[in-house]
């Protein structure tokens, strides 16, 4: 099931959220100034956060790709760098889409996290489509996982059941295990969330919960 800022209701029988990546988070939502000339979309930005904050409240597994580990950070009052390749110049971030769709690097999984526990690895290679990534981590969140110049590429909330943020694009590397597991994790965690919840049950719209995601969600058909 997808949600969109022109269509951010829902069914109350929802068990599972993917936030997706997309245009920069508006800066002013953390305090920092806005880009010129830039598109951003506060819609998306207002009906993600107000998810956000049912998902909290229903303890709903969550997973936040790219932007949405970013959204993730800010609604729990952190920050972002704004703009990677002036802060960390000396580091590799290729900006054509062609070059970062071949470019990998290598984080460093922290040992005990529940990231640790659903990948299995404690070193992984990922991609790198993004600008900006988290500052200042947000409160309740834990970072999970850096790249070697220190950039968080994960968080989590360890008293979630599942609330993993992750600044690369698993869906892309879908020959990855360890990417495939995150995701094997998060529809195992919505399915768990079902089966807890007995007294929703699911509406007419055929919506099936361990698939929701918002707009450039990652569909997870081949996980079922």
């Amino acid at each position: 099931m997808g949600l969109s800022a022109s269509a951010p209701a829902s069914t109350e029988a929802l068990h599972g959220l993917v936030l997706g990546g997309g245009v920069d988070v508006d800066p002013q939502r953390f305090g920092a100034a806005q880009k010129l000339r830039y598109a951003y979309d506060d819609a998306r930005d207002a009906m993600e956060l107000a998810w956000l904050d049912r998902a909290a409240e229903a303890d709903l597994p969550t997973l936040g790709i790219c932007r949405g580990a970013q959204l993730m950070n800010v609604a729990a009052g952190g920050t972002l760098h704004l703009d990677l390749p002036s802060r960390f110049g000396w580091a590799a971030y290729p900006q054509h889409w062609l070059r970062q769709s071949y470019f990998r690097k290598w984080i460093n999984v922290a040992p005990g996290t529940r990231l640790h526990a659903v990948l299995g690895v404690e070193r992984l290679r990922v991609n790198s489509v993004h600008s900006q990534a988290i500052d200042a981590v947000g409160a309740g969140l834990v970072v999970s996982a850096r790249e070697e110049n220190g950039i968080a590429q994960v968080i989590e909330r360890p008293d979630a059941a599942f609330w993993i943020g992750v600044q690369f694009h698993p869906e892309f590397l879908i020959r990855s295990v360890p990417c495939r597991r995150l995701f094997r994790s998060f529809v195992s965690a919505a399915s768990e969330h079902k089966r807890a919840s007995p007294g929703r049950a699911r509406s007419g719209h055929g919506a099936d919960p361990t698939r929701l995601s918002s707009a450039g969600g990652a569909a997870l058909d081949s996980l079922r």
